[in-house]
């Protein structure tokens, strides 16, 4: 009995073509299995998705179904409805169909794909589908571009200050939110508030936003950035001028974009270095993770801007409502530099404490040999990229009918199984490294950094001393009162 999974694609551009919609291909497909006494077993049905690539959901679920031989035939429309990309309709006849032994057919196109003619035929006929949806993507690519230079609407939602016109195809005011995008843009140029300030102001009034949604920050750097707001369309980073009308005058629009560079420079220079104990820092009260959180520094008015650093807890901060633990923890702001000067206190205290050095000499010696085990996992992460390299390789070769059929075949076959045994290998070797591979160091390195850590701190830069630090500490506890409470390895 010929088992049967039927499968069905239409991408959003095809949905209005005749003869392509989901009840005409499943109604053909149905017919055909019946003409010829077969049995569907399922239907398979990508709805709204490009055939551009295998990143689709019921492809995904035949796939798996395949290689559990829940059926023993794919049948489709046309070859372009399984994929219009050569080297994918390649990979599912080779590495997902033959191994199962399952065939595949085609209600309107004929091909054999047990004999190498018939694998020469389906590959020119992938060689079309994937051409047919070049030359699309191309003319879609013409067609948009030509779209800017008339200074049509791109797309999508209508930014805000603006409503979408469906009949003449373009942006017109709309007053209200255009009133309120002047005060976003008055605001920012105060120089008092950044995004995340509008953001809180705009929830302090109660504004609500366009979609419903909260404000966020990413909103507001959209809003100052968006060049639509001076009557411009962007394609492709080249500015054409837009049917729209301008809702900010350019003076005003390009002095937001100066003082956006210029605090985008000190951010960038704030965040050159991360916190000194950041991702290793908990809140000693409800026990969250607390994060590093740059705060602009608006009173009094100086310039530049300062930037001030803080530990906060994730459950008082709310930034992440999932690291939270007890959403009535009030540990506070901690100020950076203070935490970590009590944190490299403590590390200049172990230099001194033999009892201390004893301890992180037994745990060290009693670990494994990460660096042996990561000197492995890299090597086999190497042997698995440069196999990918030589798949890669072999295919562009049979595109170019530099190989046949049989022999890309052999080929890959020989490649996935090197393949698989190295992955399995990888596998292994991830299980046994411990979690703090990042931070692990020999025995002996962790003596002479305590012993001589006043010496060496001293001496390191700002990158080298958070390395020392991850090196050595597990863990730091921040309490409300200020204390500090340090976990060694």
């Amino acid at each position: 009995m010929t088992l049967i999974a039927a499968y069905v694609r239409v991408s959003t551009d095809e949905q209005a073509q005749q003869g392509i919609s989901i009840p005409a291909q499943k109604s053909r497909l149905l017919s055909y299995a019946q003409a010829m006494g077969w049995e569907i077993v399922d239907y398979y049905i990508d709805d709204g998705y490009s055939g551009k690539d295998l990143n689709r959901p019921e492809i995904q679920r035949l796939i798996r179904d395949a290689q559990g031989k829940k059926f023993n035939t794919v049948l489709f429309l046309k070859l372009d409805r399984l994929s219009r990309k050569q080297r994918d309709t390649l990979y599912l006849l080779e590495d997902v169909f033959e191994p199962s032994h399952i065939g595949i057919k085609s209600v309107t196109e004929a091909f054999d794909t047990t004999t190498p003619f018939g694998k020469a035929a389906l590959g020119m006929m992938a060689v079309f589908a994937q051409l047919e949806r070049e030359t699309i993507v191309e003319r879609v690519r013409l067609a948009k571009k030509e779209s800017a230079k008339q200074g049509r609407f791109m797309g999508g939602p209508a930014p805000l200050g603006y409503d979408h016109d469906p009949v003449h195809k373009r942006l017109i005011v709309n007053e209200e939110q255009a009133d309120l995008v002047r005060w976003i843009y008055d605001e920012y140029l105060k120089g008092e508030r950044g995004y995340q300030g509008i953001v809180e102001l705009l929830d302090q009034q109660g504004i609500p936003s366009p979609t419903g949604r909260k404000w966020n920050t990413v909103t507001m750097r959209e809003i100052l950035r968006n060049p639509v707001y001076i009557g411009m369309v962007k394609h492709n980073g080249e500015l054409y001028k837009g049917q729209q009308p301008a809702i900010i005058v350019r003076e005003k629009w390009d002095e937001a974009q100066s003082l956006l560079r210029k605090r985008g420079a000190i951010r960038a220079a704030a965040q050159a270095h991360d916190g000194l104990v950041s991702g290793i820092v908990y809140c000693g009260e409800c026990g969250a993770r607390m994060r590093y959180k740059r705060v602009w520094q608006n009173y009094p008015c100086t310039t530049p801007k300062k930037v001030m650093c803080y530990y906060v807890c994730y459950s008082q901060d709310k930034s992440s409502p999932h690291m939270a633990k007890d959403t009535d923890c009030r540990v506070g702001y901690k100020r950076a530099e203070e935490i970590e000067a009590l944190v490299v206190d403590a590390l200049c205290g172990f230099s001194f404490d033999k009892e201390a050095l004893t301890k992180i000499t037994v745990d060290t010696l009693s670990g494994n040999s990460v660096n042996d085990l990561t000197r492995m996992l890299n090597r086999c992460r190497k042997e698995v990229s440069t196999i990918n390299k030589k798949l890669e390789r072999w295919y562009s070769a049979f595109e170019r009918n530099a190989i046949s059929p049989d022999d890309l075949v052999q080929r890959i076959k020989n490649l996935r199984e090197q393949k698989k045994a190295i992955e399995t290998e990888i596998a292994s070797l991830q299980e046994q490294i411990p979690d703090a591979e990042d931070r692990s160091v020999s025995v002996f390195e962790v003596l002479e950094i305590l012993q001589n850590f006043p010496a060496l701190w001293g001496e390191a830069d700002k990158e080298e001393r958070r390395g020392i630090v991850l090196n050595l500490i597990h863990h730091v506890k921040v309490f409300k009162d200020g204390r500090v409470s340090v976990g060694s390895m």
